[in-house]
């Protein structure tokens, strides 16, 4: 597979990010198999990097490794700059930082120019800003992926929750727009791309809007995780251009996250959110092929705003069709 991937002129990042491997993760033999499997990939196969959130074994695989790319993953929870330069002390060359910073200019910069490592944003994902689930939904990744089995989506709901009883947790999440991402010249050029458990569409959907800058409809349609799980699951609705005639990207990148004395997300919340639409790119990422072709059938290709578009969430949004 390797060479399959680098006979297409594409890097190699083999990632090993678990944020838990059980009670043996020291043990001699467990980093022995570890660091092993990271040198034998790097001087007989070639790749050029790997991606790890553990800094122990980064330590490791940089004294085996000198010349390997190590990217410390964001589930590294790269959140401040003192926590960033452990991790570049440890042997880390790039960083995919936690996104509870992807807005936070001033900081990134400071990162990348102090430091002298790349940086990486995930531009898409919809956790919820300083989530109380993460740790544990990514613990609960980590022992899965052993297990060959899904994750489930309980964390998701759970996440959902949060924002049904508080719409402004959407805005005050850390994704980046596609028309902002001109706003990190001379931070970074190297965005990352959410969604590989999401449907086909989505995947190209999101990429195509990132490589263009620029994406006209619904900012659900972008969003993975469990805002964008929450957006499907009520056919919620923000119109992505309408954000970005706001003053949202300037006042969110200055503020102090002082939430409990502001109301500013809760605000464009009431604004910009609305239920009950339904579009082309939401039934694909459902997987209801069979539907777009009925409504598009029925309303001669195109599709009709939906008639009872809601501020609160309707339980069967496809009713009002």
């Amino acid at each position: 597979m390797v060479s399959i991937i680098r006979e297409a002129g594409i890097r190699v990042d083999v990632t090993m990010n678990s944020t838990c491997d059980g009670g043996d993760w020291y043990a001699e033999e467990t980093l022995n198999r570890q660091i092993g499997f990271i040198r034998d990939m790097h001087e007989q196969h070639g790749i050029e990097a790997v991606t790890l959130a553990n800094p122990f074994l980064i330590e490791q695989a940089r004294q085996t490794c000198p010349n390997l790319e190590i990217s410390a993953s964001v589930l590294a929870d790269i959140d401040c700059f003192s926590r960033a330069e452990a991790f570049a002390l440890a042997g880390a060359t790039t960083m995919t930082v936690d996104t509870s910073i992807n807005r936070d200019l001033k900081l990134l910069r400071q990162i990348r120019e102090k430091l002298g490592v790349e940086l990486k944003l995930m531009v898409n994902e919809g956790c919820l800003n300083k989530c109380p689930y993460r740790k544990f939904h990514m613990n609960l990744i980590s022992h899965k992926s052993h297990e060959e089995r899904d994750e489930g989506n309980a964390f998701s709901f759970a996440c959902g929750d949060i924002i049904g009883r508080d719409a402004g947790q959407i805005f005050k999440s850390n994704w980046i727009r596609p028309e902002d991402m001109r706003r990190y010249e001379g931070i970074t050029s190297f965005f990352k791309i959410v969604g590989r458990d999401m449907m086909p569409s989505k995947v190209l959907r999101c990429t195509e809007a990132y490589l263009d800058e620029s994406y006209d409809g619904n900012l659900f349609d972008l969003l993975c995780s469990s805002i964008g799980y929450y957006g499907i699951e009520f056919r919620a609705h923000i119109d992505n251009k309408a954000l970005g005639r706001t003053n949202f990207f300037k006042r969110t990148s200055t503020c102090n996250r002082q939430c409990q004395r502001c109301a500013y997300c809760a605000e464009l919340a009431d604004e910009l959110l609305g239920y009950g639409w339904i579009t082309r790119e939401m039934l694909e990422d459902m997987g209801q092929t069979s539907m777009i072709a009925a409504i598009e059938a029925q309303f001669g290709g195109s599709y009709p705003v939906c008639r009872s578009f809601s501020k609160t969430p309707l339980e069967n949004p496809f009713q009002s069709l």
